[in-house]
């Protein structure tokens, strides 16, 4: 027979936005329980020892967190216990890779028009469409046109539409085609997206001249583990949370919601959903509607390969990330997205994670041409390695596309839903963040 328990709150789903929920509900009183079908908290948000390299740790993905200084996980701070909140390094700047090293990616328009990597033509045509795109939003709040709608009407060389494209996987996880110039926009950091009203918006417009540059986006000391740390550590004793546990159906009546697991039923008058929402229509009765428009939301899949290497590079001195994209040999891969993590490797050594998106089906054939690109950009890497490590995940779990995005609130009275397929702004731990904030003004 089942035991049946009653909360003021149940949450499905213990990623970082689940978490982040549990924590925000728990501090503001509420009898709250977690369920998490794995038996690891944290989802994506995970540092961990892979298991045939003792001593070596690594992040679940790449990350380097936005919106620091203003965006969701400032304003979730003091939810924190007293010293469990993490601590940051600043993450100075993003940079393009060349043969004959690196090349700062620009933050403002100037800075664009001055950029080697790209032909003096191109830069002209993308310089005068970056300018008409931010006047757009600002004064007509324009979001929703294509990458690709945009830079279709000129001849632009290979290299600069190798260029794009890279910044449209990068930011979105998906091609120029589904990626919306909005989302280049709040990604390049020539706009936050934040700004309410048309004055607030149209002095944004400064940003084009007068940006300084990515001093919001940091990385966790200690790896990314340690948000998910900070959050569960700071729990209060109303919250509790069990793993190992997968919600199997959810049901609605009159008096609140039963959540059905193999162990147990749940009893509460509220549901926060922090999974797939796609599958949400699979253990609760869903209007037909908002089923199939959920069902629309699209993925990217990426794969991330950690590089331990035997000693420091001095190719990797710098504290940021870069990107390359000018591929032209059928053996590398389209772009890459590098990024330092020394924090991570053990003493005197190395470590580096590098990303792109790839096909989910050529997984053994991405991997190759992952490294293929990073050893012929770097020769020297290839000799100095000890440890590799590949991951291959679903980094959102909806890519930024230009289709619908659910709101927090679901047509079902007391169910809601939070995590990356119900907020656009950013990505990752800071887009789970915004989602869980919007819940709070929801409830």
């Amino acid at each position: 027979m089942h035991n049946h328990n009653t909360y003021d709150a149940i949450i499905v789903g213990g990623g970082i936005s689940g978490l982040l929920a549990a924590l925000t509900l728990g501090k503001k009183g509420n009898s709250v329980l977690l369920l998490e079908k794995t038996d690891a908290l944290g989802g994506n948000c995970r540092t961990y020892e892979p298991e045939d390299y003792p001593g070596w740790r690594v992040d679940t993905g790449i990350h380097a967190i936005t919106d620091l200084i203003y965006g969701p996980l400032n304003q979730l701070k003091h939810y924190f216990e007293p010293g469990k909140f993490p601590t940051f390094r600043r993450h100075y700047d993003y940079y393009l890779r060349k043969k004959n090293g690196l090349e700062k990616f620009p933050s403002t328009l100037p800075g664009f028009l001055k950029m080697k990597a790209l032909p003096a033509k191109d830069k002209v045509i993308l310089a005068r469409e970056l300018l008409n795109a931010v006047i757009s939003r600002a004064i007509f709040r324009e979001k929703h046109k294509a990458v690709y709608d945009v830079i279709s009407k000129y001849r632009l060389s290979k290299k600069t539409t190798q260029f794009v494209s890279a910044l449209s996987y990068l930011l979105s996880g998906l091609s120029m085609e589904k990626t919306s110039v909005s989302r280049l926009l709040d990604g390049c950091g020539f706009s936050s997206g934040g700004k309410r009203g048309v004055i607030g918006r149209i002095a944004e417009t400064a940003k084009l001249f007068n940006n300084f540059g990515y001093r919001s986006q940091g990385y966790p000391l200690g790896g990314i583990q340690s948000i998910t740390d900070g959050v569960v550590a700071s729990f209060p004793k109303k919250v509790e949370y069990h793993t190992g546990e997968e919600v199997w159906k959810i049901e609605k009546d009159e008096t609140g919601f039963c959540v059905s697991t193999p162990k147990a039923d749940y009893l509460s008058d509220k549901v926060i959903y922090s999974g797939e929402v796609k599958k949400l229509p699979g253990i609760i009765e869903m209007p037909v509607e908002w089923s199939r428009q959920v069902k629309q939301l699209e993925q990217a899949t990426a794969m991330t390969i950690w590089l331990g290497l035997k000693e420091p590079m001095t190719e990797f001195n710098y504290n940021g990330s870069e990107v390359f994209c000018d591929i032209r040999d059928s053996d590398k891969e389209l772009f890459y997205w590098l990024m330092p993590v020394p924090e991570l490797a053990p003493r005197n050594k190395g470590l580096v994670g590098v990303s792109t998106i790839i096909d989910p089906k050529n997984c053994r054939d991405s991997e190759e041409k992952l490294l293929n690109t990073i050893y012929s950009l770097m020769p020297a890497v290839e000799d100095n390695i000890e440890m590799i490590h590949t991951q291959v995940m679903v980094p959102e779990k909806a890519a930024v596309s230009l289709n619908y995005f659910p709101s927090i609130k679901t047509p079902v009275n007391g169910l809601y839903v939070v995590g990356t397929d119900t907020d656009m702004r950013s990505m990752g731990i800071t887009r789970a963040g915004y989602s869980v904030l919007e819940l709070l003004k929801s409830l």
